[in-house]
């Protein structure tokens, strides 16, 4: 098991620096001028950060209507299939 554990650590260490960045992130941020406020390095962020944003609000209202939809008690509401009670 020792050995097992061992040698999935150093395939995940060893393939570390190559899942960093992605292609284009990898090669723009050595290259480009890291002082520059409009930067190419700096817009790869912002757009990741951006995307994390939406995804997390995403995640948070479903969660929200889900939590209110279990809390809230219905009792107006009819189910999509009724129960019949057959026992006679």
């Amino acid at each position: 098991m020792n050995r097992l554990a061992a040698s999935i650590l150093t395939v995940l260490l060893t393939a570390a620096p190559t899942a960093l960045a992605c292609p284009l992130c990898k090669d723009s941020v050595p290259s480009s001028d890291a002082q520059a406020a409009g930067g190419l390095p700096s817009g790869f962020n912002n757009s990741i950060y951006l995307m994390l944003g939406a995804f997390f609000c995403v995640l948070g209202f479903l969660t929200f209507t889900i939590v209110r939809t279990v809390r809230t008690p219905s009792t107006s509401a009819k189910s999509a299939f009724p129960i019949i009670n057959d026992k006679k």
